[in-house]
């Protein structure tokens, strides 16, 4: 291991490759503006790099990992935006 494990408020996450800050499971959903039980699934399927706290057994979620994963499961929009232009057409 060439990186330190901490680099002031931030730790190595071996999966995104970089010092990141990592979250409370409630910071988290309120990022992603999603239930705690979302983020749990995360954990639970191992989509993201996680570790728990001794002592009190709280989890820490790595804020990038938490990232990639929900940008790569947020749903496509297929159809375009609709603009004021398209809809005064209708009118």
């Amino acid at each position: 291991m060439d990186h330190p494990l901490f680099t002031g408020q931030k730790i190595w996450c071996p999966v995104c490759q970089d010092h990141l800050p990592f979250l409370r499971i409630p910071n988290a959903a309120r990022l992603l503006e999603v239930d705690r039980r979302t983020i749990y699934r995360h954990i639970e399927d191992g989509s993201v790099h996680t570790f728990r706290v001794g002592g009190t057994g709280t989890y820490r979620i790595c804020s990038g990992c938490l990232l990639t994963k929900h940008q790569a499961s947020a749903p496509q929009s297929k159809s375009p935006v609709p603009t004021l232009k398209s809809n005064a057409k209708k009118l």
